[in-house]
């Protein structure tokens, strides 16, 4: 896969925070998943949509097992203003990792669920949102040292998207505490 250029992501998703969402109700009618998986025999990737399999690819005679879940973890990871992407397409870029795409049906947002769980998934969470040309939230930037984990292209391309995202937050507040100092004078005077 070519990586987008850190500078070319999109700075929506920067202040994103998870929020609670039960998913093991209100399907389908509050909330809808698609999620893309690899057969483990012929490695096609698979799209599920739901709870219906659909290969996007020509059939063939695979009879590979298919790893998926669907969300697992009652977390909902916003996707702020998803317009550049559809779901289908938007969960085959994160084909790889322990998420889908969520659709919230009532408020028409688009976020991203874990289908797996048991240990700190923040790598993962953030190279989706750039596998998705976001920059990383900031939530997710103080990334844990994982024993075997290398310096190698897509380490250091996930690194690059945090310390992109904190120089974003950090340039918001500077221009907010000298907007606020701006504020400040123009009372001042009027005083």
């Amino acid at each position: 896969m070519t990586r987008k250029p850190v500078k070319e992501l999109y700075v929506d998703a920067v202040d994103a925070k998870p929020r609670d969402f039960d998913y093991s109700e209100g399907y389908p009618e509050r909330w809808d998943y698609f999620e893309t998986c690899r057969c483990e025999e012929c490695n096609k990737i698979i799209l599920v949509h739901g709870e219906e399999y659909h290969h996007n690819v020509e059939d063939t005679n695979c009879r590979g097992y298919l790893n998926t879940e669907g969300p697992m973890m009652n977390f909902f990871y916003p996707l702020p203003h998803l317009t550049h992407l559809n779901p289908d397409e938007a969960a085959k870029l994160i084909v790889d990792l322990p998420l889908c795409i969520i659709c919230l049906e009532d408020t028409n947002e688009h976020g991203l669920a874990l289908t797996g769980g048991g240990m700190d998934l923040s790598w993962e969470i953030c190279e989706a949102y750039m596998k998705l040309n976001y920059l990383p939230p900031v939530h997710f930037c103080d990334l844990p040292g994982m024993a075997g984990k290398r310096l190698n292209t897509r380490t250091k391309w996930i690194l690059a998207g945090c310390r992109r995202s904190l120089k974003v937050v950090e340039q918001r507040a500077r221009f907010t505490r000298e907007h606020l100092q701006s504020i400040s004078k123009s009372l001042l005077a009027v005083n």
